[in-house]
């Protein structure tokens, strides 16, 4: 039936008086979500998935080492191409608590290692209760301490991404959590500049 519509009755059999009755029909407009309003509940939904989901810590410590050496090493990779497309040099610092990319400032000879000011290669603290361990050149290195470290003219990157597309020198990075048979490492490869996997036990 329409909205609005009227149906006919006859009063009897006898009479033929024709009776109208209108029928009252709420008719309810059928409306969908507006392009607007899908963009804000998705952005909502994506903002809290990407406040909760870390602290819910998903797949607990393992996971978590795992992320983390994935994180170090997609940085180091980018690191290398943005020394090379933009002929700078770069490098990476650890501490016991961070680590940090470095750019040369001037040439090799007198130029100083300073804090890289972009954004992607700010310092990033290590999580708490994780173990560094750093080997370059086969040489295992003494970390120093987060808090007292400080980069001056003396300051030297561990792991340099030449503008001529050298990384150098070769180096380990294994992090581990206590959990020995799930210790990760970034490392310089044979095949490819770097590469990522599970840290064989010593």
């Amino acid at each position: 039936m329409k909205c609005g519509s009227e149906s006919a009755t006859y009063d009897s059999a006898d009479s033929p008086l024709l009776v109208v009755t209108p029928n009252v029909v709420r008719c309810h407009q059928q409306r969908g979500f507006s392009l607007l309003e899908l963009i804000v509940v998705i952005s909502m939904m994506a903002i809290l998935t990407g406040v909760i989901l870390p602290k819910l810590n998903i797949g607990g410590e393992k996971n978590q080492i795992r992320t983390e050496t994935v994180r170090l090493a997609e940085l180091m990779r980018r690191a290398s191409e943005e020394a090379i497309f933009k002929t700078r040099e770069l490098g990476i610092r650890f501490t016991d608590g961070d680590y940090q990319f470095l750019r040369l400032d001037g040439d090799g000879r007198t130029g100083k290692w300073v804090a890289y000011d972009e954004k992607v290669f700010r310092k990033r603290e290590w999580p708490d209760n994780f173990e560094v361990t750093i080997e370059v050149a086969g040489v295992a290195v003494v970390l120093e301490d987060a808090g007292s470290f400080k980069i001056d003219e003396k300051t030297r990157p561990h792991v340099m991404f030449l503008s001529n597309g050298e990384l150098m020198p070769d180096f380990r990075v294994i992090l581990d959590k206590g959990i020995l048979e799930d210790r990760w490492e970034v490392a310089s490869g044979i095949e490819e500049p770097i590469v990522v996997g599970i840290a064989e036990i010593l």
